[in-house]
């Protein structure tokens, strides 16, 4: 009730009673968020329009790290993962975060926060097996002393192949094993310190099919293409607690990142610090400083379809912010301002103000309201990779379409307009709804910047698309969540979105705008039958996509949990019961006949032992 923003909160409660393998999937139940699954390991996830499988206007972290990639400036979904029961909470912030997080804090945050090492206490072990995934995993915690407590962990699942659109098996299967630790402790004395410690190491493996290009026939080839990543990280928080209303942490990470593809292998090692002081009240004022320091070194491999110029690149980025909440009114009116300073290599300086404005009339209604600005800076993938995006043979020439880098990119910018209102209806009836006007301008899309015909022999037409910052756009929409805990052992949520999305500049605004669907909702029914049966039912509805010619779907998902007895619990999960299959998204620069991979319907049982 007391943020003034679009904020929805995942509990772990929810994720576990969605029935959800991934965390993707649990992201399903978050009004405004576009979870599309692209094949058996492959998702694209978008807030507020602009979805993609190299989607870059969505910041996501995992316990305060950051986890895009800055080769383009996206996620990859397939490799963030972790035990689901383990997750605290997921923070999703609707709207622009850049006055805290910075750049890339476009149309949301996704924050994952997992459970502290003290509330994981003793041993888990759970495995899950169905017609599509399977899983095991295990995790131990215990003390440290008197203070101290620790957590490790070990995971391995499988998702199985997906079907073509025809039918066929598009061969799409991902492996994966991944362990960590989390450690956490209290310092001694009079001092109120807190420390915490954990890392993590994963090691996937996936397939998909691609369409390639070449010079010589058939030109387009299919291929299967194997992709591999590996990586780890490891992070320290120290947090010290000056007074009741006072607090600094300082918080640093180090994370490694190895992925070979078919096209390219990028290799990633990035170390980041990040200290914040949150003042002490100062009359009506309470704020909150912060600044931080990132390094990044990466070594890419190119192919005959993509090179660069710089093998290995070095980046810094450099950044404070400052927030300030001022008291207007006790207990009534707030307001907040605050902003993000950058200097990054690509740039230079950038700053990302906000203004937020809230009225609490009474404990029952919150009213609020904001203008923010916010900036996604240029990725490699546009500053320095020349990519062969096609070839064909038309007689009697060679047809090749090319995108080349562009050194001179602007950093894209955000001007959006928010208003809020919340209300507490009764003890056990609650509504929130959002409404966004967004203004995208220096919008990075890629055009023609001519043809090139060669001569006898060679006889090549090149067809050179670039980056430019010469689109704008617009978006608008609202978004409503409505809770009911209609009986003590019944909770009924819905929720609703409309998004509207008009592109001007670009060669293909048709297919930007359609990414994304125009209406999203979904129904969720949590009943506990009795003390050790539970039932949730969840019915998730997605517009269509006219981009990837696809069709508007419903989805039905069902779970029954039954508590056989004290630490031992099994669940019947059905996912997507209304069809056999049905497809969601598809890759970029594909035959969507050929490549586009229908998500079959899943089914498996879950046993989870805690002792």
């Amino acid at each position: 009730m007391d943020a003034p923003a679009a904020v929805y909160v995942l509990t772990n409660e929810d994720i576990m009673r969605s029935g959800a393998t991934s965390i993707p999937e649990a992201l399903r139940q978050v009004p405004g968020v576009q979870v599309a699954r692209v094949n058996a390991n492959s998702w694209a996830i978008s807030i507020r329009g602009f979805n993609g499988t190299l989607d870059n206007k969505l910041l996501v972290l995992i316990d305060g790290r950051t986890v895009y990639d800055p080769l383009f400036s996206g996620v990859y979904w397939d490799i963030q993962d972790t035990v689901l029961e383990d997750i605290d909470r997921i923070e999703v912030i609707r709207g622009p975060g850049a006055a805290l997080w910075g750049a890339n804090a476009v149309n949301g945050v996704i924050n994952i926060i997992t459970k502290k090492a003290q509330d994981t206490q003793g041993n888990l072990a759970s495995t899950l097996a169905g017609n599509q995934d399977g899983m095991a995993e295990g995790r131990y915690g215990g003390k440290l002393g008197d203070d101290g407590y620790y957590r490790v962990y070990a995971k391995y699942l499988t998702r199985g192949d997906e079907q073509t659109l025809s039918g066929g098996n598009s061969h799409d299967a991902q492996e994966e094993s991944r362990s960590g630790f989390r450690t956490d402790w209290k310092g001694s004395g009079d001092a109120k310190d807190d420390f915490t410690v954990q890392g993590d190491m994963y090691n996937s493996g996936a397939s998909q099919y691609r369409i390639t290009s070449a010079f010589t026939a058939p030109f387009s080839p299919l291929a299967l293409e194997r992709l591999d990543a590996r990586g780890g990280n490891m992070l320290g928080r120290w947090t010290r607690t000056l007074s009741d209303d006072s607090k600094f942490t300082l918080q640093s990470y180090a994370d490694y990142t190895y992925r070979d593809q078919l096209l390219l292998k990028d290799e990633r090692s990035t170390f980041d610090v990040d200290a914040q002081y949150e003042l002490p009240q100062l009359d009506r004022h309470k704020v909150t400083i912060g600044g931080g320091y990132r390094y990044s070194v990466d070594g890419l491999t190119g192919t005959p379809l993509i090179s660069f110029t710089n093998i290995g690149e070095k980046t810094q980025l450099l950044s404070s912010f400052i927030q300030d909440k001022i008291t207007l009114e006790p207990k009534t009116w707030f307001l907040t301002l605050g902003s993000k300073f950058e200097h990054n290599d690509y740039t230079g300086f950038e700053a990302e103000p906000d203004a937020r404005l809230q009225w609490h009339p009474d404990e029952k209604d919150m009213l609020w309201t904001s203008v923010s600005r916010a900036v996604r800076t240029p990725s490699r993938l546009e500053e320095d990779l020349h990519i062969i995006q096609a070839t064909g043979f038309s007689n009697p020439f060679l047809l090749s379409v090319d995108t080349l880098p562009n050194s001179d990119l602007h950093s894209e910018k955000l001007t959006a307009y928010e208003l809020g209102y919340r209300r507490q209806w009764a003890p056990d009836v609650s509504s929130d709804i959002a409404a966004f006007y967004n203004e995208y301008h220096a919008l990075s899309t890629y055009t023609s910047v001519g043809a090139l015909a060669g001569t006898n022999p060679t006889r090549i037409i090149l067809v050179r698309l670039e980056p430019f910052n010469n689109s704008w756009a617009e978006t608008y929409g609202v978004e409503t969540v409505v809770n009911w805990r209609a009986l003590d052992s019944l909770n009924l949520s819905a929720s609703h979105s409309l998004l509207n999305m008009a592109l001007h500049g670009s060669s293909s605004p048709d297919a930007t705008e359609t990414q994304s669907p125009k209406y999203q909702a979904n129904l969720h029914a949590a009943w506990d039958v009795s003390k050790n049966i539970s039932y949730d039912a969840m019915l998730y509805y997605a517009s269509a996509l006219a981009a990837f010619q696809v069709q508007s779907h419903t989805r039905l998902d069902m779970r029954l949990g039954w508590r056989i007895m004290d630490g031992l619990e099994f669940d019947l999960v059905g996912q997507d019961l209304l069809d056999s299959s049905h497809q969601e998204f598809t890759l970029p620069l594909t035959t969507p006949s050929v490549l586009a991979s229908d998500i079959n319907r899943s089914v498996y049982g879950k046993l989870t032992w805690r002792f």
